[in-house]
């Protein structure tokens, strides 16, 4: 677990300094101290929302570590690492002056330390003893694979986290819903991952429900989003639902996690390389992008934390199902990898695609983490 901390800290790190165009004739502001304790946030919402979410696994992994360390002194050793992690953003809000394409600003480090702090609570919440011997038995939740598959889909499902209970606002969700365009790939995704919101929902209550307490469940999810500013609610997902809890309840044992693993591998399969044009010229091979996280780091900040959640699911659902499908992690992990392995070089044959390693890297990334949180299970 402690090599995926250091991953996580060496991606925000990356994440906060890239394109590490230092300059390093400019000067720091000259009343530093002023700097400092200014913690006025003038960053945009999407802005705020993403400087937490950076630090939640920072805090997460970072408290996993202390828990498998056996530490004598958990708070202090708790305490150390909000401290820790607040040094540690700060440093990169100073490094950012030397950074022409970066604005930085003080009050980010204690929007991070939000981050840091909610990371430990889930980690005390799941995975101490200490902790869950004050919380009732019904609100137990283990730190399983399962758990992080729907804590994935809670972040899918619920981005932007902008809701507005207001009539107003629900009726433009459902107006949103009407003039929205049916697309058969997006169905064929939205019955995935509503298949896996019932399946490790149900795993991490450790109860099977019927089919009227999930409608119960989904409706009321339903007419949360549809309460969220920049509701993305449309026909295919409407349309999904129902087939996704038909298949909940009618599918059973290895058969329900060999559909879903293979639904997950064609949407993938889809996702790189759709729509199929071979590059009829070889000499114009398409290139790598050897940049991590180069499509991420650009444009708009909404845009590209959607689409990580979305890929993130789509590689952890595939992986989670594969590991009960084939009852070995380890086989899943390198499943996925090949696969994804496959379908990158696949796409320098193929017009309009860009294969990236950041595919690769996120895929290795959350399948390491499954098998890690796993181990801890066990």
């Amino acid at each position: 677990m402690r090599l995926i901390w250091l991953t996580v800290i060496i991606l925000i790190a990356y994440g906060s300094l890239y394109p590490f165009n230092f300059d390093f004739n400019r000067s720091l502001p000259t009343d530093l101290v002023a700097w400092l304790q200014n913690w006025e946030q003038r960053t945009i919402r999407s802005d705020l929302i993403a400087n937490i979410l950076l630090f939640i696994p920072f805090g997460f992994l970072g408290a996993l570590n202390i828990q498998q360390d056996g530490r004598r002194s958990p708070l202090l050793s708790a305490i150390w690492l909000v401290f820790m992690g607040v040094g540690f953003a700060l440093s990169l809000q100073i490094l950012q002056f030397y950074l022409p394409s970066r604005v930085p600003h003080a009050a980010d480090a204690l929007v991070n330390s939000i981050g840091i702090l909610l990371g430990i609570s889930v980690a005390a919440y799941t995975n101490s003893q200490r902790i869950r011997r004050l919380i009732p038995q019904q609100f137990q939740f283990h730190l399983t694979p399962a758990l992080l598959v729907l804590c994935l889909w809670l972040g899918w499902a619920f981005f932007p986290y902008i809701p507005v209970f207001e009539t107003k606002q629900i009726g433009i969700g459902i107006e949103s819903v009407y003039n929205s365009q049916w697309y058969w790939q997006d169905w064929l995704k939205f019955i995935l991952f509503w298949l896996m919101f019932y399946l490790s929902f149900s795993r991490v209550m450790n109860r099977d429900y019927s089919i009227n307490v999930l409608l119960v469940v989904t409706i009321f999810i339903l007419a949360i989003k549809l309460s969220m500013f920049w509701s993305q609610i449309g026909w295919s997902e409407i349309s999904a639902v129902p087939l996704a809890v038909i298949l909940h309840r009618s599918l059973s044992g290895q058969f329900k996690f060999m559909m879903i693993a293979l639904l997950a591998a064609l949407i993938l399969l889809l996702e790189f390389v759709f729509p199929f044009q071979w590059i009829t010229d070889l000499g114009t091979l398409n290139t790598i992008q050897w940049i991590p996280f180069k499509k991420f780091l650009g444009g708009s900040t909404w845009f590209h934390l959607s689409n990580l959640f979305q890929y993130s699911l789509l590689v952890t659902s595939l992986g989670y199902a594969l590991a009960r499908w084939f009852s070995s992690y380890r086989l899943a992990f390198l499943f996925v990898m090949l696969l994804i392995l496959l379908l990158s070089t696949l796409q320098l044959f193929l017009q309009g695609q860009s294969p990236d390693v950041t595919d690769w890297i996120l895929a290795l990334v959350l399948m390491t983490f499954l098998e890690r949180v796993d181990s801890i299970r066990r």
